[in-house]
C-alpha cells in the first residue's frame, strides 16, 4: 500500500469513527505492521473562531490499509492551550 493510500483510508476511518472529515493530517509513517497516521479534527465549533476545540487522533492500519487501533492523543483550543484528552 501506498502513502497516498493509507492516507486516504485512514481519513475515511477518521470520519466514519468521530462524524467529521479531519481538518488535516500531520503525520504519516509506514511501520513493520502497516501505517501510523495522524490527523488533526476540529470537535467543537466555537461561537467565535478562537473559542473552537480540535484534537488529534492517532491511527493505526495494517498493511492492507484496515484500521487496528485509534487514540484521541490531545485536545487544544485554537489559541494553543491544551485542554483535558
Amino acid at each position: 500500500m501506498k502513502a497516498i493510500e493509507a492516507l486516504a483510508a485512514g481519513r475515511a476511518a477518521i470520519e466514519a469513527i468521530i462524524g467529521k472529515p479531519p481538518e488535516h493530517n500531520t503525520r504519516c509513517a509506514a511501520t513493520e505492521a502497516g501505517w501510523e497516521l495522524q490527523f488533526e479534527t476540529l470537535e467543537t465549533r466555537g461561537r467565535l473562531s478562537d473559542n473552537d476545540i480540535f484534537a488529534s487522533y492517532v491511527l493505526k492500519l495494517d498493511a492492507q490499509g484496515d484500521l487496528v487501533a485509534y487514540e484521541r492523543t490531545r485536545r487544544y483550543a485554537r489559541v494553543g492551550s491544551t485542554l483535558a484528552a
